[in-house]
């Protein structure tokens, strides 16, 4: 077999190294994957080995943790220590923007981008928590906002929503990024933010301590376009895509009977990922994340070319930064949708 030679190792050889493929076995195949921390957005993932998915396709799923980083992810793909990375949307193109030979296997969650709006500011703007979306976020106009850090996934996410309803991201609101997400919540609550903006998980955190309520909910189906706006694909090596072409259909067969679980069997699903991920999480806090998820994920493992033109257009760069990147080439064919 041909075999691509890197620094001095082939391909299969740092493969089998590193444990991703054993060779000569009918035993379940180990093999390594990189995901975030446990939370809404990678639900996805951790349920596989959770029932069993990767068991029924012949794999024995590892999972490493990046904590919130994306780009450790991108990095260990292309390092070869894991085969199959679980990026954010934003980062995952980006990085094959500017090079990276990966291939996108797929989506696994929607927009699960949660707003919470502290309890004087919610009573200063006078907006209902059921008015319609755009009235909900024009009611931001002139408060301190505490979101992620200036280019991230959610902060490009909340600008764009922000200029579609009408709203200057520089002028009429005081965007503040945050690197650690436990600042977002202590901000809320002493009252340096007027409302904080972030991830499914993260932000629900402040309504254990009574600071505020969700004014909006990408997870929960309030914000239009979710099919559109994916935030967490699955991503291989090229040459991984060509040399193990069972492994990537056994990993997105298991990869899909997850997503079935948590959309079908959400509320069983969602008990394993507490007891086993989430028993620390205040009750309440976790029935807000899951109960509100019922919009929080794609019905199938593809990732369809408006997600690609959403991810472009919203891209600090613009659309003519990725001329170069075509998306029926960076896409698996079985991955690929409108």
């Amino acid at each position: 077999m041909s075999v691509m030679r890197i620094a001095g190792w082939s391909l299969a050889a740092m493969l089998m190294t590193s444990g991703l493929v054993h060779a000569q076995s009918n035993d379940a195949k180990p093999l390594k994957v990189i995901s975030s921390l446990p939370s809404a957005g990678a639900a996805v993932t951790f349920t596989v080995p959770l029932r069993g998915y990767d068991k029924a396709h012949g794999l024995a799923v590892d999972i490493a943790q990046s904590g919130g980083s994306s780009t450790l992810q991108i990095d260990a793909v292309l390092a070869g220590s894991v085969m199959f990375g679980h990026p954010g949307t934003a980062t995952a193109l980006q990085a094959i923007r500017e090079g990276a030979d990966l291939k996108i296997l797929g989506a696994i969650a929607k927009n699960q981008m949660v707003a919470v709006i502290s309890n004087d500011a919610l009573k200063k703007s006078g907006v209902s928590l059921t008015a319609p979306i755009a009235d909900r976020i024009r009611a931001l106009k002139g408060m301190t906002i505490g979101t992620n850090p200036i280019g991230s996934t959610y902060t490009q996410m909340l600008t764009y929503y922000l200029k579609q309803y009408g709203l200057d991201p520089d002028k009429d609101v005081r965007l503040v990024g945050m690197t650690d997400s436990t600042a977002l919540i202590t901000g809320i609550e002493q009252g340096r933010f007027d409302a904080i903006v972030s991830a499914s998980g993260v932000v629900e955190q402040a309504l254990s301590l009574d600071a505020g309520q969700i004014l909006f909910s990408g997870a929960r189906g309030d914000i239009p376009g979710g099919e559109s706006s994916v935030i967490v694909v699955i991503v291989a090596r090229s040459d991984t895509v060509e040399k193990y072409p069972d492994l990537v259909k056994a990993y997105r067969a298991a990869m899909s009977d997850s997503l079935k679980a948590v959309n079908d069997d959400h509320a069983q699903t969602g008990r394993m990922l507490r007891e086993k991920y989430f028993s620390k999480m205040n009750e309440k806090v976790w029935e807000a994340v899951w109960n509100n998820a019922v919009e929080a994920f794609p019905k199938e493992l593809t990732f369809g070319k408006s997600a690609f033109d959403f991810w472009i257009d919203v891209d600090p760069k613009g659309p003519e930064s990725f001329k170069n990147v075509d998306y029926q080439k960076i896409t698996i064919p079985e991955a690929q949708a409108q």
